[in-house]
């Protein structure tokens, strides 16, 4: 396997010592274990004097499978330089554990420039090669990438089953978190940082541009993440900053906004390498990555942090005349082509006017204007809000008058009655179903109405017992829920008595206003499913009184 070397044992050499120890490789100390190759391979010099040891190399904390390692590097220099004709190691695990380019260091290159091998654990000298080494060594080098193979498998199976229970496993917290000081791997707010986001979501509410938000923040002079980071003491680096001391960014900002961690949300394993032999770090996809709800305390309350999802991800400009878009920008559509309406001007004598007109008629495309007064449009919507803040404050009183209690005991109620209709449902399906058959053999369906029913039924029955898991699994989170979830009212007595518009009471209460040719107006309201629902139970709470 090596090629024999014209350098005998009493040939005076000069060494390079190599040592390497790998994050996975074992329990101890990073520090005691370089410090033990070196004790091993200095005692190994003392009883070899005719080899002199020119230099030292390691790598701490770098994997043996690849070979771009500074340390080994090191090493190569000193070899071309010609300063060194001999390489020792601990074993042949500390040059590496990937077989082929293990091999390839072995068998070609050492060889190739004269440089003598010795792996002492191993019994390996190059200089002294016999014909047992043509089995030995490979087998050891195949052992030691099974090792890493095994060991790779086995690491990431740990880190799914920590991800799945929660684990944070990252090296720095996200801003507005830190590590825990009695765990690690469990999340806790950091006060300061926190109120810096809660300010980012509530500016964007607000209607401002994340563009303007990055630069009220840097105005503030408030420090970016990863500055903040360093400030801190730690250690960080990031692939969005530059040499310079990082400033506030619109990317900064919504990767912030869209970061559901800020709700209490866990997402991990968004990256990985793909094989233990490639360390080039790939996006996964979604349905790889490991999410766990409700992990940690939330800095956003989840309410607000959907409702940002659902403003970014819609048209919304600002007017150049003013700081934030306007209340209903994003918000109208037309109700005959589903095109959003678009805010025009129009100039008449001194006097200017704004109005909202079809996009689908501005473009051309065959729809007609649906034209409305910005002010009038305002008006309108205001008080079909007004209207539906004080239904939505009236259910709140009443079910504070009830109590928690009374309220989860309905709900419970409600979803038995629901389950006990689904079973019936599915009973008379599939009692259909079975008499299909026996009208089969009477000869009062053919075999192609047979078989299109049949499916029909079936697919019905899916549907159905889907649709019964699902409840049933309603029920078991209202006997586990043990207060009433009324956050999404809260919503609506915040604007309680409001005379005019704003961008935060449209976000917070309005999915989209569909506007008729003949000015007429349709308002899908948040939380509409929310509203009837209760509404139905204090109903059926009335009719108990009676």
């Amino acid at each position: 396997m090596f090629n024999n070397s014209n350098v005998s044992t009493e040939t005076p050499c000069q060494a390079m010592a190599y040592y390497r120890l790998s994050k996975d490789d074992g329990n101890a100390h990073e520090s005691d274990s370089i410090q033990n190759q070196r004790k091993l391979i200095h005692a190994y010099l003392q009883n070899h004097p005719y080899m002199e040891l020119v230099d030292e190399a390691y790598d701490d904390g770098y994997t043996g499978t690849n070979y771009d390692r500074p340390g080994f590097r090191s090493v190569l220099e000193a070899i071309n330089a010609g300063r060194v004709n001999c390489v020792i190691v601990k074993d042949l695990s500390r040059l590496g554990r990937e077989y082929i380019e293990t091999g390839k260091y072995l068998e070609m290159i050492f060889p190739s420039l004269g440089v003598r091998f010795i792996a002492i654990n191993d019994d390996v000298d190059s200089s002294r090669h016999t014909s047992g080494d043509d089995i030995i060594i490979p087998i050891k080098n195949i052992m030691n990438e099974s090792y890493c193979r095994e060991l790779s498998k086995k690491l990431r199976r740990q880190f799914r089953i920590q991800r799945g229970n929660g684990e944070f496993l990252g090296a720095f917290a996200s801003f507005g978190y830190c590590k825990s000081p009695d765990d690690k791997h469990k999340l806790v707010i950091d006060d300061f940082a926190a109120e810096v986001v809660r300010g980012i979501f509530s500016l964007k509410l607000k209607g401002y541009s994340i563009e303007d938000i990055a630069a009220y923040l840097n105005n503030q002079k408030l420090l970016s993440p990863a500055e903040y980071k360093k400030s801190q003491g730690l250690r960080y680096q990031s692939g969005f900053q530059s040499s310079q001391q990082s400033k506030w960014s619109p990317n900064a900002v919504r990767r912030i906004l869209e970061n559901p961690l800020y709700a209490g949300t866990l997402v991990q394993g968004k990256r990985g390498t793909p094989h233990y032999k490639l360390k080039q770090m790939r996006e996964r996809q979604p349905e790889d990555w490991v999410t766990v709800e409700g992990n940690h305390p939330a800095v956003i309350d989840k309410l607000t942090f959907d409702l940002v999802q659902k403003l970014l991800q819609r048209d919304t400009r600002k007017s150049k005349s003013c700081d934030t878009v306007l209340p209903l920008c994003g918000v109208v559509f037309c109700a005959d082509c589903g095109r959003p309406l678009l805010r025009r001007s129009v100039t008449r004598g001194k006097r200017k006017f704004f109005y909202y007109i079809c996009s689908g008629y501005k473009k051309g495309l065959g729809c007609t204007s649906h034209s409305f007064e910005q002010g009038r449009l305002e008006m309108a919507v205001l008080h079909a809000l007004s209207h539906q803040i004080h239904v939505a404050v009236e259910i709140q009183a009443v079910l504070q008058e009830i109590g928690v209690d009374d309220i989860n005991a309905l709900r419970v109620k409600r979803l038995d009655i629901m389950i006990a209709q689904k079973n019936t449902e599915l009973d008379g399906y599939r009692d259909f179903r079975m008499k299909l058959y026996e009208a089969l053999g009477d000869d009062l369906i053919n075999k192609e109405e047979y078989d299109i029913m049949r499916a029909k039924y079936t697919q019905l029955i899916e549907e159905g017992t889907q649709a019964l898991v699902e409840l049933k699994k309603r029920r078991s989170e209202e006997l586990k829920n043990q207060s009433a979830d009324d956050l999404w009212l809260q919503q609506f007595s915040r604007y309680q008595g409001a005379t005019a518009l704003n961008r935060e009471m449209v976000a917070a209460l309005i999915d989209k206003v569909y506007v008729y040719e003949d000015k007429r107006i349709k308002i899908d309201f948040n939380y509409r499913d929310e509203l009837a629902y209760y509404l139905e139970i204090l109903q059926e709470k009335a009719e108990e009184v009676v």
